[in-house]
């Protein structure tokens, strides 16, 4: 399957954007005729839970939000940058980059991360207001559950990708990895899901297949931006299969679009798993984290490349 990440004679990139452009209408189009935005929750659904007292579930809920405050502004304003290996787009070779300030929120992980702090942000400002007696406002009992399917679908391949394809790539070709074991990256690529797990089994929100919309057209959106900064911005891939010029641009695309759906599902049945017992479901939960996070790289790296 190499064959997909290598150029050929001729790009793919006018097949690539016709695809993400049917499939962003498509979604539209379903969202738009569909039912999926009507869907009303209760207050104690979103705001509260059946197995811990309110105030904890705010209190962990304001902290997880705060955690990712904190993480989103620490990595724009870290002097030092982060170092990337992506590919340039007029040489469509591989080169060192440092990213400083707002070029920090430029990777996938951070977009789902974002997604993730908005969701505890509102589910903790819910909670609160439940706790003092209030009512939680229309605006706020819609926008949870996108937020939260949203969050699910994106961390889930974030920390797939992450485990399972960039960290094994890059010290296959000899790279230092141990960029993605920093602090930060430990928070947007392993403490987001194990966190997700833990507000899967405690919550009381539902979330339903038509909610995989979500977390699709922010992948979809995600792949236009990262075309334009690509092409007028840094002018780097900071994921190299995310070039539509690649002999299976469109085929990439696609999966990575039912990857991302594959991994709501996953979220799914083990909502599913939850509601009907909260003790199997936590194993679930936890087998599920436990096969995808990675807090420790290779023993030896080879070092950087000459």
């Amino acid at each position: 399957m190499r064959w997909l990440r290598e150029y050929g004679e001729r790009d793919r990139h006018l097949e690539t954007a016709a695809l993400i452009i049917f499939l962003v209408f498509s979604l539209f189009y379903y969202i738009g005729t569909s039912d999926i935005l009507e869907i009303t929750h209760t207050q104690s659904q979103v705001a509260g839970s059946k197995y811990i007292p309110n105030i904890l579930l705010a209190l962990f809920r304001t902290t997880v939000a705060v955690l990712a405050i904190f993480t989103v502004v620490s990595i724009c304003i870290d002097e030092e940058g982060s170092v990337s290996l992506p590919v340039f787009y007029d040489s469509r070779k591989r080169g060192e980059v440092v990213r400083l300030g707002a070029h920090r929120l430029v990777p996938f992980t951070v977009w789902s991360f974002i997604a993730f702090g908005l969701y505890f942000t509102i589910a903790a400002a819910s909670s609160w207001v439940l706790v003092l007696g209030g009512e939680v406002p229309s605006w706020a009992l819609a926008s949870a559950p996108i937020t939260f399917a949203t969050a699910c679908g994106t961390a889930l391949l974030v920390t797939a990708v992450v485990t399972f394809y960039l960290i094994p790539t890059n010290a296959a070709k000899g790279y230092d990895v141990s960029k993605y074991f920093e602090w930060y990256d430990v928070v947007m690529h392993n403490w987001n899901v194990i966190i997700l797990g833990t507000e899967l089994v405690l919550g009381g929100l539902d979330i339903t297949l038509g909610m995989v919309a979500f977390p699709v057209l922010l992948g979809m959106v995600y792949v236009g931006f990262a075309n334009a900064y690509a092409i007028f911005g840094g002018g780097i891939y900071l994921y190299d299969f995310l070039d539509p010029r690649l002999k299976g641009g469109p085929i990439i695309h696609l999966i990575l679009m039912l990857l991302i759906s594959g991994f709501y599902c996953i979220t799914l049945v083990l909502d599913a798993l939850a509601d009907w017992n909260v003790i199997l479901g936590a194993l679930g939960v936890a087998v599920g984290v436990y096969s995808i996070v990675k807090f420790r790289g290779p023993s030896e790296f080879r070092g950087q490349p000459t």
